[in-house]
């Protein structure tokens, strides 16, 4: 299966695009950490990924990696079979692509002959007595 690539035009005016601009040099500048972020209102903290969000993503990349590897796939066969540029692949195997999207993480599942699936699983106690809050864990699972 071959996915097709899709390029969007860039429909933002002038105008947000200057915005957008003005509001990245005003962060370079200050750079304002995650809890001032949040304490200004500036960000949401449940959009946010966290560090436990993001280490269960590289762990699932990391096995993907190996599978492609175990099937005797290239980047570029991977690349070819999901329509994902191979720069695109080889920034998820090596950690690059900090969030990426579920649409992604799909069409390289397929690549490689898996399938992606959502699964759950309980908190910590911490989370569940109240001491922390949900989907915030912030240390590393080692598995």
């Amino acid at each position: 299966m071959k996915a097709r690539r899709v390029f969007r035009a860039n429909r933002k005016s002038a105008q947000e695009r200057a915005r957008e601009r003005a509001l990245r040099e005003q962060l370079q500048r200050e750079k304002p950490s995650l809890e001032d972020l949040v304490r200004s209102g500036a960000c949401d903290p449940d959009a946010v990924m966290t560090m436990g969000m993001y280490f269960d993503i590289q762990r699932v990349l990391r096995a993907l990696k190996q599978e492609r590897k175990r099937r005797g796939l290239s980047i570029s066969d991977v690349a070819g079979r999901s329509g994902l540029d191979r720069a695109v692949v080889s920034r998820l195997e090596n950690g690059k692509q900090d969030n990426p999207t579920v649409a992604t993480l799909m069409r390289y599942c397929a690549a490689v002959g898996k399938r992606f699936l959502w699964t759950y699983e309980d908190l910590g106690t911490e989370a569940q007595e109240g001491g922390a809050k949900p989907g915030r864990r912030r240390t590393k699972r080692v598995s």
